[in-house]
């Protein structure tokens, strides 16, 4: 179950973000009606945000609460650094604490008209206090994303591969490519709909490929905060989870994104 300090830690957050945070920063302009305050598009730097998960599978339950801060450099390159605190439980042990921090660069070396190629790198620190709750390795992950934006939202096709680069205390080998195709609608001026299904290749077990989908439902719910719901399934043969719960409170920098 989830840990009633981890859940009050979650709610006070949230409210505080969403009642007390940082006022606008002057020359704020509200939001378009094509933009949208989700945390999934690559292009644009989050302030913060705070995203609590919910995984499960086969009766092992696995809680995080992820904070996330952005930030832009030389205004082409966008640092991203994510911060879990998790929880697992298998029915039978319960460790809770610090995960593994997740570090990442982005920049667009390329970007015409509607559309634009995301490139960078991302590196998991092996931070967790307790193996169950990281891998106990350091792992680089290269990232690309073609990317095209229309009218009222944009679709991308995200590739990273994780690849171990050095042991910090055992755990299972780590090399694996993700591959997510995602696509964002606006609806209306407030809301709007993310979809998106992401593969899980795993080299070191002779290409085996999980399959999970997801659909986010979101809302702004002031000019640069957004508020999302995120419920994903796990299917196919090679299932590494049931299903997920995510829930996202987003805070931006404006402008709102880069090219």
């Amino acid at each position: 179950m989830w840990s009633p300090r981890l859940a009050r830690t979650s709610l006070a957050a949230i409210v505080l973000l969403a009642t007390g945070g940082p006022p606008p920063a002057a020359g704020q302009t509200p939001g378009s009606p094509g933009e949208v305050e989700t945390d999934s598009d690559p292009t644009r730097p989050v302030f913060v945000s705070l995203r609590p998960e919910f995984h499960n599978f086969d009766g092992q339950h696995r809680q995080l609460l992820i904070g996330r801060y952005d930030t832009v450099w030389w205004r082409v390159l966008i640092l991203r650094f994510e911060v879990p605190v998790a929880r697992t439980d298998d029915g039978q042990r319960t460790a809770t604490g610090l995960g593994d921090v997740y570090g990442q660069f982005l920049f667009v070396p390329y970007a015409s008209g509607r559309f634009a190629v995301v490139v960078g790198n991302g590196v998991v620190l092996p931070t967790a206090v307790d193996g169950r709750l990281g891998g106990r390795k350091w792992v680089l992950a290269p990232i690309a994303a073609p990317l095209w934006r229309f009218s009222r939202g944009l679709a991308y096709i995200k590739l990273q591969n994780f690849t171990a680069v050095a042991d910090h205390g055992g755990g299972p080998p780590v090399n694996y490519l993700l591959v997510t195709p995602t696509f964002i609608r606006v609806v209306g001026r407030a809301w709007w709909v993310l979809a998106d299904t992401e593969t899980k290749t795993t080299w070191r077990a002779d290409g085996r490929t999980g399959i999970k989908s997801g659909v986010q439902i979101g809302r702004r719910i002031a000019d640069g905060v957004g508020l999302w719901v995120k419920p994903e399934v796990w299917w196919g043969p090679n299932r590494d989870g049931t299903w997920n719960l995510k829930v996202g409170l987003v805070w931006y920098h404006r402008p709102a994104a880069m090219p």
